[in-house]
C-alpha cells in the first residue's frame, strides 16, 4: 500500500478526547500566553516581532480581546498559515507536531469563546426573529388557517448556526424579508378572511381521463369504457393536468383528494408505493406503500392544504424497477390496460410468474378524485373571533384591534399602539375603501410590526423576563408557537414565575400534541439532520436509495427522540438502547423482519439488529457521508460536536485525498489508508485522536447498512474485512460499535452535560458562553439527579434562572 504523507499541518487539527469535559472552559489568558508565547519566540518572533515585523505583520502586538478586539482576523489568519504549512517556512526551525497542535488548538479555543460571546452578547433589549416553521403555527393558532412557508412564494429558507435555526443574531431581516411578509399577511388574511365563502368544486378522473389515448367513445360501445385500468410500472409516473381535478383550485384551502388503486407486492420484495407530488410548490402531498388485490383495489385518501390556481400534479409508483419503456414495460399506449390476467406480448417484460403471483412492485389506478376546498359554513374562525359586529362602531373596532394585537404581540397591548392601527383603518374607510378591506389593511400592519416577527425580550431596566415574555419563551421553546389561553391566563396574573405553576405548565405543554413539534424540530437541529441527503447516494452504488428511504432514516430519529420524551426515558438512551421505531421501509432496509406499514413503531431489537441508540440509526450514518462511501473522519467529528459537545479546530486547507490502491496491490479498506497517515509522525496527533470515534462505525456503509466487509472499487482480489476495533486517546479500547457505545455509556455525565448545553441553546435561542458554564452545570446535575430523564432534564431547565433571564 503507498504511505502518502502529509505535511505537519495534518496535526494541527489536534482534537479534544473522549474523556475531556464536556463544558471544558476555552483556556485562560495565563493559559494562552503559556502555550502561545514561547512557541512564538521559538519559532516566529525572529521575522515577527517589533523589530521586524516582516510582510507588515507584529505577533506581539496582537489583541488578546478575541470577542471585540480589533485583531480576530489576523490570529485567524495565524492558524491559516501554520495549517497550510507556510509557516515557519520550510527553511526555517521547525515545531515538533504536538507543539503546533497544542498552539492552533489554544487560538481556535479562544476564538471560539470570542464568537460565542459575540453571538451572546445580550443588548438591552433582546430581539429573537420566528423561524419561518415558527411563523407557520402561529399563523395557524391567530387566524386558524395554514401558511405553506416552505413553498416557492413561502418564507426564505433560515440560517443556522452549528445546525441551529433559531439563533437570534443569525436570523437577521433583509428588505426582501419585509416583502415576503407583507405578502404573507395579505395570503393568510385573504383565506381567513375571505370577501365570499368560495364555491367548493368535486371533480373525478377516470382511468381513460388519467391514461389518455384511447377513445372513450369507442370504449363505451364496447362496454369497456368502464373497465380500462392505469398500470403504473416503478418509476412510472402520470403528470401535468391528467391527476389534478382539471380546473383551477378556486381558492386556498384544504382539498381531500382520493386515490382508487390496486398495489402488488412482490413475494420478499417491495411494495408500490404511491407517491403524489405537487410539481410547481415542490411539495410532496402524500406518499404511502400500498398492497392491494387486483380484484379489491383500496382507496388511498388524504388533504392537503394547496395555494388558489393552476398546479402541475405527478402521481407516481416510487419505487426502484425494471424498465418502463412500452416496448418493454407498460402496456401499449394504443392497447388499454384492463387486467395483469390479460398476458404480455413476447417482448414485453412479465408481470407475473407461472404461478401468477407479481414479480415486480406494481400499482393500478383507477382514479382520482378532488373535493374542496373544505370549508365550514358560516363566518370562519377568524373572523368570528376579530371582525367587531358592528363595523361603523369605532370602540368596537379598537376592542377587536385590542384582541387580535394582543394575541399576535403575545402580550397586553396599550391604548397608544391599537390607536395607530385604528387611524390607519379609519383612514382606508375615509379613502373610499370597503370596512372589510380596510380592516385586514390593519391586521397586516400588526403582522408586519417587529413585535409579531420577533421575540422581545427585556427592558434597559431588566435582564429578568416578564411573565409574559416567559409565556412566550416556553411557548416557542416546546409548541414553536404562540402562547394558548392557559398560558396566557398564569402570565396575567403573575403566577407562571411561581416555581410550582411553572412546572406544572412544562408537564402539561409536554403532553399537549403540539409537544410533537418539538420532538420534531430539536433533535433536527441538535443533530443537523438537514445534512441527510445532502450528497445524495450514487445510484450506481446504492439502487435501493430513494427519497422515501430517506425520509424514513429522518423518521426514525425524530420518532425515537419523542419516545423517549414521552416516556420519560433516561438519556442513556440516546447512547444504547435494545430498541428503536421503525416503519416497513426502513426495516427492510436495516434487515429486521415483522414490521408492516408506514406508521412508525416500537420494535425490540436483538444483538444481531446490530442497532439501538442514536449512532447507529441511518439517518446519523448517511450524513457524515459523502454519497459514494462512508467518511470516517466526519463521522468522529460529528460524534465530537454533537454528542460530546466539542468542536475541532478548522483542518488544514491542503491535505491530501485518500490515493487510491493500485490495481496491483490488494484491496484495502478506508481505515488501511487512513493508517498511512496514522504511521506518518506529522499527522499521528490528530488522528489518534478523531479516527477512534469514527471508525468504531465502519460496519456501517455510506447509508447505514450493517457489513462485515468493505466494498471496494480499487485494488486487486477479495473485498477486505472490516476492522471496527479502535483505542481512545486515553488507553480505553473497544472491539466493535457496541462496545464503544457501552464507554460511551460509561462517561454518561460528559454526554449529559454537552445535552443540556445543546438544549439550552436551542431553548434560549443563543450561543451560551463561559457566563453561563455554572448555571448549566447546575442544570446537568438536576437530571443527573432524575437519573437524567429527558423530561426532568427539561424542567430543569425552565426551572432555572438561564431560562429565565434573557
Amino acid at each position: 500500500m503507498p504511505h502518502t504523507r502529509l505535511p505537519l499541518p495534518a496535526a494541527l487539527a489536534a482534537l479534544l478526547t473522549l474523556t475531556a469535559p464536556a463544558l471544558a472552559a476555552p483556556p485562560t489568558d495565563a493559559e494562552f500566553d503559556k502555550a502561545v508565547v514561547p512557541f512564538f519566540a521559538a519559532y516566529c518572533d525572529r521575522c515577527h516581532d517589533a523589530k521586524t515585523q516582516k510582510g507588515e505583520f507584529r505577533l506581539d502586538a496582537l489583541s488578546r480581546d478575541f470577542a471585540t478586539g480589533p485583531s480576530t482576523m489576523k490570529w485567524m489568519e495565524v492558524i491559516e498559515r501554520m495549517n497550510t504549512g507556510e509557516m515557519p517556512p520550510k527553511t526555517a526551525k521547525q515545531p515538533k507536531a504536538d507543539e503546533a497542535a497544542r498552539v492552533v488548538e489554544a487560538i481556535t479555543g479562544k476564538l471560539r469563546e470570542g464568537e460565542a460571546a459575540r453571538l451572546a452578547k445580550r443588548e438591552k433589549v433582546s430581539f429573537h426573529r420566528l423561524t419561518r416553521e415558527e411563523y407557520a403555527n402561529t399563523v395557524r393558532d391567530l387566524l386558524g388557517v395554514t401558511f405553506d412557508a416552505t413553498d416557492p412564494n413561502g418564507l426564505s429558507d433560515d440560517p443556522e448556526w452549528h445546525g441551529f435555526e433559531r439563533i437570534g443574531s443569525v436570523l437577521s431581516l433583509s428588505p426582501s424579508h419585509v416583502e415576503k411578509y407583507m405578502a404573507a399577511a395579505e395570503a393568510v388574511l385573504a383565506e381567513a378572511m375571505p370577501d365570499k365563502a368560495p364555491v367548493p368544486i368535486s371533480k373525478k378522473r377516470d382511468a381513460i381521463d388519467l391514461r389518455g389515448g384511447p377513445d372513450r367513445a369507442a370504449l363505451a360501445a364496447q362496454g369497456l369504457a368502464d373497465k380500462v385500468r392505469v398500470d403504473l410500472w416503478p418509476g412510472h409516473d402520470l403528470q401535468g393536468g391528467r391527476v389534478g381535478p382539471g380546473v383551477a383550485l378556486p381558492a386556498p384551502g384544504y382539498y381531500k383528494v382520493r386515490v382508487t388503486l390496486s398495489g402488488l407486492k412482490p413475494a420478499g420484495g417491495r411494495a408500490p408505493h404511491l407517491a403524489f407530488y405537487a410539481v410547481n410548490l415542490d411539495r410532496m402531498l402524500h406518499e404511502q406503500d400500498v398492497v392491494a388485490p387486483e380484484d379489491k383495489p383500496t382507496t388511498v385518501e388524504f388533504t392537503t392544504h394547496l395555494p388558489a390556481g393552476n398546479h402541475n400534479f405527478r402521481m407516481s409508483n416510487d419505487v426502484p424497477g425494471p424498465s418502463n419503456l412500452p416496448r418493454s414495460g407498460r402496456s401499449d399506449p394504443r392497447r388499454p390496460f384492463f387486467s395483469i390476467k390479460d398476458g404480455r406480448r413476447p417482448w414485453q417484460l412479465k408481470l407475473t410468474d407461472e404461478a401468477g403471483e407479481p414479480i415486480v412492485p406494481f400499482l393500478i389506478v383507477d382514479s382520482v378524485e378532488w373535493e374542496g376546498p373544505l370549508v365550514e359554513p358560516g363566518p370562519t374562525f377568524a373572523q368570528r373571533e376579530y371582525t367587531p359586529q358592528d363595523k361603523a362602531n369605532p370602540a368596537q373596532l379598537r376592542e377587536s384591534l385590542t384582541k387580535f394585537a394582543g394575541r399576535a404581540f403575545r402580550r397586553p397591548v396599550a391604548p397608544a399602539e391599537v390607536e395607530r392601527f385604528a387611524k390607519l383603518v379609519e383612514g382606508e374607510v375615509k379613502s373610499g375603501e370597503k370596512f372589510d378591506a380596510a380592516f385586514k389593511t390593519g391586521l397586516v400592519a400588526v403582522m408586519c410590526s417587529k413585535d409579531f416577527l420577533y421575540l422581545v425580550e427585556g427592558a434597559p431596566d431588566r435582564t429578568k423576563l416578564t411573565p409574559f415574555e416567559l409565556a412566550s419563551r416556553l411557548s416557542y421553546f416546546l409548541w414553536s408557537t404562540t402562547p394558548d389561553e392557559e398560558l396566557f391566563r398564569t402570565a396575567k396574573d403573575g403566577s407562571l414565575s411561581r416555581p410550582d405553576v411553572l412546572k406544572a405548565q412544562v408537564a402539561r405543554m409536554l403532553r399537549d400534541p403540539k409537544a410533537a413539534r418539538f420532538a420534531e424540530a430539536f433533535p433536527r437541529q441538535w443533530l443537523q439532520l438537514r445534512m441527510v441527503g445532502m450528497f445524495p447516494p450514487d445510484k450506481k452504488l446504492y439502487p435501493d436509495y430513494d427519497d422515501y428511504l430517506q425520509k424514513s432514516m429522518i423518521g426514525e430519529t425524530t420518532g425515537y427522540f419523542r419516545e423517549v420524551l414521552d416516556k420519560n426515558l433516561s438519556l442513556r438512551e440516546f447512547l444504547d438502547s435494545d430498541w428503536t421505531v421503525l416503519n416497513a421501509r426502513l426495516a427492510e432496509h436495516y434487515g429486521i423482519a415483522g414490521v408492516t406499514g408506514d406508521r412508525f413503531q416500537r420494535v425490540s431489537l436483538k444483538p444481531g439488529d446490530h442497532r439501538g441508540g442514536l449512532l447507529t440509526q441511518a439517518a446519523v450514518l448517511s450524513l457524515t457521508s459523502d454519497g459514494t462511501r462512508h467518511r470516517p473522519v466526519h463521522r468522529g467529528k460529528w460524534v465530537l460536536e454533537s454528542i460530546l459537545g466539542k468542536s475541532p479546530p478548522p483542518p488544514p486547507a491542503n491535505v491530501k485525498p485518500i490515493e487510491p490502491t493500485p490495481a496491483t496491490q490488494p484491496k484495502a479498506t478506508i481505515r488501511m489508508k487512513l493508517d498511512a497517515h496514522r504511521n506518518d509522525p506529522n499527522c499521528a496527533a490528530c488522528h489518534k485522536k478523531i479516527d477512534p470515534l469514527g471508525l468504531a462505525f465502519d460496519n456501517y456503509d455510506a447509508i447505514g447498512r450493517w457489513r462485515t466487509e468493505e466494498v471496494a472499487n480499487d485494488g486487486a482480489g477479495d473485498n477486505p474485512k472490516v476492522d471496527a476495533s479502535g483505542e481512545l486517546a486515553d488507553g480505553r479500547t473497544f472491539a466493535d460499535p457496541a462496545a464503544f457505545k457501552k464507554l460511551l455509556v460509561a462517561d454518561l455525565d460528559k454526554f449529559n452535560a454537552a445535552f443540556v448545553e445543546k438544549l439550552a441553546t436551542f431553548a434560549i435561542r443563543r450561543t451560551t458562553s463561559l457566563a453561563d458554564h455554572a448555571e448549566l452545570a447546575k442544570i446537568a446535575a438536576k437530571g443527573k439527579a432524575a437519573d437524567y430523564k429527558l423530561a426532568d432534564t427539561i424542567e430543569a431547565l425552565v426551572l432555572s434562572d438561564l431560562f429565565q433571564h434573557r
